[in-house]
């Protein structure tokens, strides 16, 4: 407590001094815009003292500003949108606006003027609300942006912001039937960062496979303002991010009262049939909303609301075992006659909804002052069917659980301007989420019922050994997950000369509670129904206990994470052409509760492959600081058409799901989960309904998994550069730009075994792979048996850092903004990224055995999981009258892509280590190879045909890397077509149709997906291992034939991606 207090102590001081020196930032802060220029005269020499007045016109906001000696004005702080009009007045000078001008999120417009006693010129700027904002003095890294009629535009089903961000081509979305992930230059999607108002709305802790505390869009696209994508934002102020910050801003409300309605709808008519079943999935969705903004009191209080709710039902699953009814009956009848309510068979549909309530008010406390404050609720829930569609066994209904993602955020924010060129904001929020499930019955052990007879409903066959699963599911028994996080932000712009410095400081303080500890309840397998109705014989029984020292509770996670920053910058206006960046930002991790002591962790003997000893298990990444500078630079060129290079470098830490961290506080041997097995029964046990009073099973607990943060870790932080030069082509209003990236990883993660044991007849497999003393396999499942090197512990994961890992890049795009009714761009991004773990699961296990490797532990980066070589999106958007008066708009995309990359491995556990699918194979030179041996001829010959018609060729004598290998091309064709329609008066409604894939109607094989399934790996061979073999070097006996050989990518995807759909919907707009 000391050091934390401490560490409070000297961010404020930092702070106190940072602000006293404060020379100010004339950029943007995260929700708002700015304004910055300069006034001449008509000789161009600066005019000091003029005042610059910028108003919000629709809700009279304003701002001022004073041109200093160097004619130079700044404004920050502003609500983006528009128009604004903008006022010079001054001594000897005509008082002269500019009107129209509109601003984007996160943009510093720069507009400058040149002034006499009758005149004012504003040098080369777009008024329009589509402008195209790339020669703004700010925009020095990479990104894009996109107003609230860009995001109508877009075609989607989803209704996502994932959808319009995936508009940049630096950006892949894919697992959309995971709810989409979103990467950024072949990063993890996991780290990015999602900010709507300012707030982090992104997963935390990291269980979600849409990285969104929501089952869908966490805000609605109708109550959008803005949307930007920043890759490269060398503003200090933006953080917690090592591939994008996706950063929208709600709308707000007006001096004229505005509003809208919408209703959208699709079902299985609306979409192809399935590529691989030839059968349409049944299925209805429904979206529907509203929003109202308006003056409370003009030009001083206005509020915004929006309300979405969104529905979907299919049918539910198919029960695919039938039992025998009187059987069924018997089970029900027991139950309940033990005081619990089992439920039925019978699912009614399958129904998933959110709701999302968003509340905002804005205040202009006076001309120098505003504040915002919003309330934002999403509310979404999803019926999981555990153990219910197996072909030999059933579970009742209240064996079935809900899977809620519910979040409420409060948000406040205070902008200020104290001085001409003092101005500061302050940003205050709280978070609270919650994703337990909701179990449909009350607490009751698990049961499983077998020996049952009954009928399979997709043969027919009659079944004598079926199962029937009834109580509260052994995984929901103690599970819960929720989150509470506060946050602060602070800071200053002070503006003076051709400086500017923002200072100021921030504090995110997030509560976790994890709840993840099965068989709580008990867990008892009956083997007949006669056995359950007398409630013994039991030949199955599990519960999980506290081991010694230990309580249920210190299983659970509970902790909590204080991320402290402090960051100052400083940008120098060197020339009207040239503006310099420079800052540097302060991340101090506070983590105050250690994980519990695991007995017996510190005299284990557990090492890392390197030689580090590791003797404790509650350590974390405490007070492991990161300091990251940044500096970005925009030069124009004195050219008659607009030319600008731009670029920067800067280091971002970014964030890992606090699931991986978590892992250290649940597993830590804190339980076991101790279980008795007797075919003939478990003697003198009889079933016991009460979950609170269960029997604990004589015998040792098991030996505990222990997972162990290093101490030394630190959150993921990547250097980042690009360097683009932007030019306005001599016709068409088109804007040029070439761009190259580059990143490299100061700090990613990597998760390693220490519980291994070498094997000891050959401590190396016969291509020089670690051969552990497990039993290599060809099967799809391994065991663990003799291959842990401490047998009082289980498995021992150990999370750790890595300094390799890199990604480069090029991007060359065309933008032509709205103009004379159409727009278009075309941007096309060919890339390349490393990485030593793809981190592709919330458990220390998945991300271990999911990674592709020669050897389990090694530090070495191949080929990000996410890595798409090229990627083209070409946009379309075209305004026109089929109705007199009524507006029509068509937009359409094409989107193309290299497919996903995959990993060639064996099929089974090659060396030993009990994990399957994880090896990289090891491509024979050729027949006669002395390190591998062939069952038959037949399966020899067949193996190098078939090595010979793929990359694998290219490998004999070794191995190919991890993502070696790569799905065919991707290519999709989206439309959106809208049509203004009168209703009544001036009020007029819109109907609009989405088509996703739209090429698919017309030609079936068009836009299918080709791809290898998570985790990205492809079997080939099967290989078992006789270490006698070669002379006693060791030699694989290899299987190859069509069980061992994954037939995908050959199979079609079968997600909605690969076939065409639609949606339609009506809006009205006043």
């Amino acid at each position: 407590m000391h050091q934390h207090s401490l560490l409070k102590r000297l961010l404020g001081g930092m702070s106190f001094l940072l602000l006293a020196l404060a020379t100010g930032l004339y950029g943007q802060g995260i929700t708002t815009a700015g304004i910055d220029g300069s006034v001449t005269n008509s000789s161009g020499a600066p005019i000091s003292g003029a005042t610059v007045t910028i108003v919000h016109e629709p809700s009279g906001t304003t701002a001022t500003a004073l041109t200093r000696a160097n004619g130079q004005y700044n404004a920050s702080g502003l609500r983006v949108g528009g128009p604004y009009t903008i006022t010079v007045t001054g001594t000897d000078l005509t008082p002269q606006k500019r009107s129209d001008v509109y601003l984007g999120l996160g943009e510093s417009a720069t507009v400058n003027f040149s002034m006499n006693s009758d005149v004012v010129q504003m040098e080369a700027f777009s008024v329009t609300s589509s402008r195209d904002a790339t020669f703004d003095s700010g925009k020095m890294g990479s990104g894009t942006s996109y107003n609230e009629e860009a995001v109508r535009n877009v075609a989607s089903v989803r209704r996502d912001i994932q959808d319009v961000a995936a508009m940049d081509s630096r950006l892949f979305l894919g697992s959309l039937d995971q709810g989409g992930n979103l990467s950024a230059q072949g990063q993890n999607y996991r780290f990015n960062s999602l900010l709507i108002d300012g707030v982090r709305s992104d997963d935390q802790f990291g269980l979600n496979g849409n990285g969104a505390t929501s089952l869908r869009s966490p805000i609605p696209l109708e109550a959008v303002e803005n949307l930007s994508v920043e890759l490269q934002p060398y503003d200090v102020r933006r953080a917690g991010f090592t591939g994008a910050l996706i950063n929208v801003v709600t709308k707000s409300g007006t001096n004229e009262l505005h509003g809208s309605a919408f209703y959208e709808y699709t079902n299985e008519d609306f979409r192809a049939k399935n590529p691989v079943t030839g059968l349409r999935d049944a299925f209805k969705e429904e979206n529907y909303g509203f929003t109202l903004g308006g003056p409370i009191i003009k030009n001083k209080l206005f509020f915004f609301g929006d309300y979405d709710y969104y529905e979907r039902t299919s049918a539910a699953p198919q029960a695919n075992f039938k039992p025998n009814a009187a059987q069924l009956a018997s089970i029900i009848a027991r139950a309940q006659a033990l005081g619990y309510d089992p439920g039925s068979l019978s699912a009614s549909d399958n129904v998933s909804t959110q709701k999302t309530v968003i509340g905002k008010l804005d205040w202009n406390i006076s001309s120098d002052h505003r504040a915002s404050f919003t309330y934002r609720r999403n509310y979404g829930t999803q019926v999981i069917f555990p153990n219910y569609t197996s072909s030999t066994a059933t579970s009742l209904s209240n064996y079935w659980y809900s899977q809620p993602r519910n979040t409420d955020s409060y948000i406040g924010q205070l902008f200020s301007q104290w001085t001409p060129d003092l101005r500061t904001e302050l940003d205050v929020s709280y978070t609270k989420y919650d994703g337990s499930p909701s179990n449909n019955g009350v607490p009751f052990p698990q049961v499983q019922v077998g020996g049952l007879s009954g009928t399979r409903y997709d043969t027919g066959a009659s079944i004598t050994n079926g199962q029937v699963y009834l109580g509260t599911e052994s995984s929901r028994q103690l599970n819960a997950i929720n989150t509470k996080e506060t946050q602060v932000r602070f800071s200053a712009d002070y503006s003076i000369g051709n400086h500017t410095v923002t200072a100021g400081v921030e504090d995110i303080s997030t509560k976790y509670l994890n709840a993840y500890v099965q068989y709580t309840d008990g867990y008892y397998t009956f083997p007949n129904l006669a056995a359950w109705v007398a409630g013994t014989p039991v030949t199955g029984y599990t519960l999980q206990k506290a081991n010694p020292g230990f309580s249920i509770d210190d299983a659970v996670a509970n902790w909590r994470y204080d991320a402290y920053a402090t960051f100052v910058q400083d940008t120098w206006k060197l020339s009207p052409q040239l503006t310099l960046l420079a800052g540097l930002r302060y991340d101090y991790p506070h983590v105050p509760e250690a994980p519990p002591v695991a007995a017996g962790f510190a005299t284990a003997g557990f090492t890392r492959d390197n030689g580090q000893a590791v003797t404790q298990n509650n350590t974390t990444n405490n007070g492991n600081a990161t300091i990251a500078p940044r500096i970005g630079f925009t030069y124009e060129f004195k050219t008659e058409r607009k030319t600008q290079l731009r670029g920067g470098i800067g280091l971002f830490q970014g964030k890992n799901p606090a699931v991986w961290i978590s892992n250290a506080y649940s597993n830590a041997g804190a339980t076991g989960a101790v279980g008795a097995f007797n075919t003939g029964g478990i003697p003198g046990l009889t079933f016991n309904p009460d979950p609170n009073n269960q029997t604990v099973p004589a015998g040792s607990p098991p030996a505990p998994n222990i997972n162990v943060t290093d101490p030394g870790f630190r959150q993921p932080s990547l250097w980042k550069s690009n360097l683009a030069i932007d030019h306005k082509l001599p016709f068409g209003n088109i804007t040029f730009s070439a761009e190259g990236y580059y990143s490299e990883v100061k700090d990613a993660l990597n998760v390693e075994f220490l519980n291994y044991k070498i094997a000891t007849a050959n401590s190396t497999m016969p291509d020089g792979r670690i051969a552990y003393a497990g039993t290599p396999t060809s099967g799809t499942s391994a065991s663990s048996s003799g291959r842990r090197r401490n047998s009082s512990f289980a498995d021992v994961f150990y999370m750790t850092n890595t300094n390799k890992g890199e990604s480069h890049g090029v991007t060359l795009s065309l933008y032509r903004p709205m103009k004379n009714d159409w727009s278009w761009s075309a941007s096309w991004t060919r890339g390349h990224a490393t990485e030593v773990s793809p981190m592709t699961s919330s458990t220390a296990s998945s991300n271990y055995s999911n990674r592709a490797v020669f050897n389990p532990n090694e530090d070495v980066a191949s080929t990000s999981n996410t890595n798409i070589k090229d990627r083209i999106v070409i946009q379309l958007t075209r305004q026109f009258e089929l109705i007199r008066d009524y507006k029509t708009t068509a937009a359409i995309v094409y989107q193309g892509r290299t497919g996903h990359p995959y990993s060639w491995v064996f099929r089974g556990d090659a060396n030993g280590d009990g994990y399957t699918f994880n090896d990289l194979l090891y491509v024979p030179t050729g027949p006669n190879d002395p390190k591998v041996a062939w069952a038959s001829t037949t399966e020899r010959d067949a193996f190098f045909a078939y090595v010979n018609s793929t990359d694998l060729k290219n490998y004999l004598g070794t191995h190919p890397s991890r993502n070696s290998e790569v799905s065919p091309w991707q290519q999709t064709i989206d439309l959106k077509f809208t049509q203004e329609i009168p209703i009544h008066g001036h009020l007029k409604a819109e109907l609009y149709a989405s088509i996703l894939n739209f090429w698919n109607i017309i030609d079936n094989k068009w836009g299918l997906q080709y791809e290898v399934p998570f985790s990205y790996r492809r079997g080939v061979a099967g290989a078992t291992y006789n270490a006698a073999g070669n002379g006693g070097a060791g030699v694989w006996n290899y299987t190859f034939n069509s069980g061992t050989l994954d037939g995908v990518p050959t199979t079609v995807n079968d997600s909605s991606v690969s076939r065409w759909q639609a949606q339609i919907g009506m809006r009205i707009r006043f």
